[in-house]
């Protein structure tokens, strides 16, 4: 078994623009992915500020794509066992989800878009589930 643990953190970015005008960025990203074998992968995208992805992946074969446009969007996804998939998208603020996965095979996409909260446990084999909330 391989554990990997990465943490990405921009806390600020500053820039100076010529002359007297300046320019002040900040944006902070957060996010978590804890790998627990080989060949499970997950794809995160985030844009907007204090957005948390936290991933948590056991098994093979797990995939995850998450994508968060907004701010203050939150995903915990576990997933546990072969071949699970989830598909999550976050547009807009205050967006929460908190997923689990177990078993074989398992499907989940999620959309949301804007203040929506969404909790599953997904376990067995072969489930599908597609949720949007606007």
């Amino acid at each position: 078994m391989i554990n990997v643990n990465a943490r990405a953190v921009l806390l600020s970015l500053g820039l100076a623009v010529s002359g007297c005008a300046f320019a002040d960025v900040s944006v902070q990203l957060t996010s978590l992915l804890e790998r627990h074998a080989l060949a499970n992968g997950v794809d995160i995208t985030q844009l907007g500020d204090l957005n948390v992805a936290d991933v948590t992946q056991g098994g093979d074969a797990n995939y995850a794509v998450l994508l968060q446009q907004g701010v203050l969007n939150q995903i915990f996804l576990q997933q546990y066992g072969s071949g699970n998939q989830a598909n999550i998208r976050q547009f807009g603020n205050n967006n929460s989800a908190e997923i689990l996965q177990q078993g074989e095979s398992n499907l989940i996409q999620l959309e949301q878009w804007g203040n929506r909260s969404f909790a599953i446990e997904q376990i067995g084999n072969g489930a599908e589930i597609s949720i949007i909330q606007y």
